[in-house]
């Protein structure tokens, strides 16, 4: 529901936001909630250095969200269906309230010359601090008019700070982490966060590193007796994938009528995670050569019998050529 202002000093009724507005009730570090009114002059959104900072993003305050919330504010008003911006209660050294939520909106406000609004007040619990504060509300709770989700880049900004002011934190404690924010995050996003910021961050510390494939081919032919040429490498995460690895083997295969010299290394894995990490590539390559074989098995079958095996059998083509091809038939190879 929108309330239009009428005047630079109007703010729209706290009832507006009784009636439309759900305010939280199941937030861990933000307590004793209660709607407000502020001088926008009495909210500060600064830092310690007088900076303006959201620090619960990765990009800080994004300047084309606030246009586009200046935008809205000014052709439609303030949207009372939203939770209002969030402070402190407590005053900070500077005599303001901090702000913790609503950074974006604070900035429009601000360039549209708003003299007062309506925000949430509240408490942070004692055993929580700040950062706690910064992971929930600052993640979860952008949900307001002109909002811009958190992004992979704002959790994995704040998973790194949990993890530094933490003590031994371990991979689960990460993964655990994201159960304290409200998101619609999948358990592959969280896995794929938690593997740019903790694997990264603990590989670093206890890993000799290969960037690249290249690096690590050389590394083979370092440590053995195989040319560079005639290696080829995987990983157990990104850029050198099982199925590159595959197709460079049938490549070379194709080539030279064998098999080249295969090796596997570890990408993003804390020394703690290596040995797990190098038992599934292992069951992954002997899974599939276990495959291999059971194919080729079913080939010598085949042309035993006087057949003809196809590994991969071409059934046809989708028709696609406008006005040569009939939309309601394959096209079969032998047709071409």
């Amino acid at each position: 529901m929108f309330y239009k202002f009428a005047d630079l000093c109007d703010v729209p009724p706290i009832a507006m936001y009784n009636e439309h507005c759900t305010i939280p009730d199941d937030l861990r570090t933000f307590i004793n909630l209660e709607l407000v009114v502020l001088p926008l002059d009495q909210i500060d959104p600064t830092n310690e250095d007088g900076q303006e900072s959201n620090d619960a993003r990765a990009q800080g305050t994004d300047k084309n969200n606030i246009s586009g919330i200046k935008s809205s504010l000014l052709s439609k008003g303030c949207d009372t269906s939203y939770v209002p911006p969030m402070v402190g209660r407590q005053k900070n050294s500077k005599g303001l309230y901090p702000l913790y939520e609503g950074f974006s909106r604070i900035s429009a406000y601000n360039a549209i010359g708003q003299n007062q609004i309506v925000v949430l007040m509240g408490d942070i619990p004692p055993q929580y601090d700040i950062e706690d504060l910064k992971d929930e509300i600052g993640l979860g709770c952008n949900d307001h008019m002109q909002s811009k989700r958190a992004t992979h880049s704002d959790y994995a900004k704040r998973l790194a700070k949990f993890i530094t002011r933490g003590q031994d934190v371990k991979r689960e404690d990460c993964t655990k982490w994201f159960d304290g924010i409200k998101h619609s995050l999948t358990d592959k996003n969280i896995e794929k966060i938690v593997s740019d910021v903790y694997d990264l961050k603990y590989s670093a510390e206890t890993m000799v590193s290969y960037d690249t494939s290249t690096r690590a081919i050389k590394k083979v032919a370092q440590l053995s007796d195989a040319k560079s040429e005639d290696v080829r490498v995987w990983n157990n995460k990104t850029g050198a994938s099982f199925e590159n690895m595959m197709r460079s083997v049938m490549e070379y295969y194709e080539e030279w009528n064998a098999p080249p010299k295969v090796y596997g290394y570890l990408n993003r894995t804390s020394a703690e995670d290596a040995y797990d990490e190098r038992v599934k590539m292992m069951k992954r390559i002997t899974k599939f050569n276990e495959t291999f074989r059971s194919i080729i098995k079913d080939a010598n079958k085949v042309q035993k019998d006087g057949g003809v095996f196809d590994m991969i059998p071409l059934e046809g083509f989708i028709p696609q050529m406008i006005g040569e091809n009939k939309e309601t038939e394959i096209i079969k190879p032998d047709g071409m």
